[in-house]
């Protein structure tokens, strides 16, 4: 009889979470679809563009992986989406789970693949595996990001002194611009951030706008989009 009593608890309590779980999942899909229709985007409950196959290392990472709750449009001429990320890493009894709010933002370049983060694990393994790292000519920088391009000219070109100054301020003065990672790949640039509320998600669209604003005309002239 205690063991009947316990088992109704525990699937009470199960069902109860399974329960808010969906509730907040729909609400954060009506926010979503709210602020794109408030923003003239269109939007795509699920991955139909097929985000998780662009070439970008996020995307590699884990043993499953979804892009989900899309929003697309352009932004100051440019196309910009914005759109919910998750991988799992697959353990022994279960699995980590990593989440993301992500935006990628189409820029008139050609460019080498880049990535600019943090370090952690994750970063140091991919870096283990790419020997890419590059260290730049400011120590508060370098101490900062880690910087891991397969072409070094386009690096230099594309962090000059502007951009890592912007790039440090930002991350001082606003908790949004600390970013988990931004990848470079041919024309796109990613911004990848910590899961945050749909309310947030158009500061990643300011800040890569920012980002946009900021890198030198000679990444445009040395990497053109052919």
């Amino acid at each position: 009889m205690a063991f009947l009593l316990f088992a109704a608890v525990v699937l009470l309590i199960c069902g109860a979470a399974a329960a808010f779980q969906f509730a907040q999942r729909q609400a954060r899909v009506r926010a979503v679809g709210a602020l794109a229709q408030r923003v003239g985007f269109t939007f795509a409950p699920t991955d139909a563009s097929g985000i998780r196959d662009m070439p970008f290392a996020l995307f590699r990472l884990g043993h499953g992986r979804k892009a989900e709750l899309v929003i697309s449009g352009t932004h100051n001429g440019l196309p910009l989406q914005i759109f919910d990320y998750q991988y799992y890493v697959q353990g022994n009894r279960s699995r980590d789970y990593h989440r993301f709010t992500c935006a990628i933002l189409t820029i008139p370049a050609a460019c080498p693949r880049l990535r600019l983060s943090r370090e952690n694990v994750i970063t140091r393994l991919e870096d283990h595996l790419t020997h890419h790292d590059v260290k730049l000519e400011y120590d508060d920088f370098n101490r900062r990001f880690l910087v891991n391009c397969e072409d070094q000219k386009f690096a230099f070109a594309l962090l000059d002194g502007q951009m890592m100054e912007w790039l440090l301020a930002a991350d001082r003065q606003d908790s949004l611009a600390r970013f988990d990672r931004v990848e470079i790949v041919g024309p796109w640039v990613l911004l990848a951030h910590m899961r945050i509320p749909p309310a947030s998600w158009l500061n990643l669209g300011t800040w890569l706008d920012t980002f946009h604003s900021h890198i030198p005309a000679l990444v445009y002239s040395t990497f053109p989009n052919k």
